[in-house]
């Protein structure tokens, strides 16, 4: 039977370890079914979605193809302006809400429980499998000087980039997907304990196509 997301949380909360704990992903798997030129051609918004989890093999590899590390120098799968990896992942899964760190390809939980509804008004956040907020930390500029509005342009840039990405895993993996910008971005910003510097650009939600 495969494992649900974040089973292994699950084990290390009952062993009694510190729910702070980072827990490490599996290697993602990178053998594609798909084409790039097919999964463009199928990639598409959807907000139809089952109610059943990913498993932890499942997420690692969705986190992987959005943001994750694909070189030995730690750059990252899609390009940044100027080298700041400024745009975090977060999950917003069943299990609770984690940041996801591409270099350790692991997950720091920040949050205990299910928040998915939290993340929209729309009645199907809260049954796909996981939501993926993208959080801009316009702090790692402070160094450039940078005028905020480019800082912010840059933000979204990367969110693009990352966003792109997902649409073309799930179009692979046969899965739905839609991008959304209606959140109470107040709310989860204290939730997931962001910092003055960070905002949430966009949401997206991300499941398995109901068993017909």
């Amino acid at each position: 039977m495969k494992k649900v997301i974040l089973a292994l949380c699950v084990v290390m909360v009952m062993a009694g370890c510190a729910f702070s704990e980072p827990v490490k992903l599996p290697e993602p798997d990178k053998n594609c079914p798909m084409s790039l030129t097919e999964a463009l051609t199928f990639r598409r918004t959807d907000r139809d979605f089952s109610e059943e989890d990913l498993t932890l093999q499942e997420l690692s590899n969705l986190l992987w193809a959005a943001g994750g590390v694909n070189r030995p120098d730690g750059k990252l799968v899609y390009p940044v302006a100027m080298g700041k990896q400024d745009t975090a992942i977060y999950a917003f899964t069943r299990e609770g809400v984690s940041k996801y760190d591409p270099k350790s390809h692991s997950l720091e939980i920040t949050a205990e429980g299910d928040h998915r509804a939290e993340t929209g008004m729309q009645p199907f956040v809260a049954k796909a499998a996981v939501n993926l907020a993208y959080v801009h930390d316009a702090s790692l500029w402070e160094d450039m000087k940078a005028p905020e509005e480019l800082v912010r342009r840059w933000g979204f840039a990367h969110t693009g980039a990352v966003m792109q990405n997902v649409y073309l895993y799930c179009a692979a993996a046969g899965w739905n997907c839609v991008v959304r910008g209606s959140f109470d971005a107040d709310n989860l910003a204290k939730l997931m304990k962001l910092s003055p510097s960070q905002s949430i650009t966009l949401i997206h939600t991300v499941g398995k196509r109901p068993k017909n």
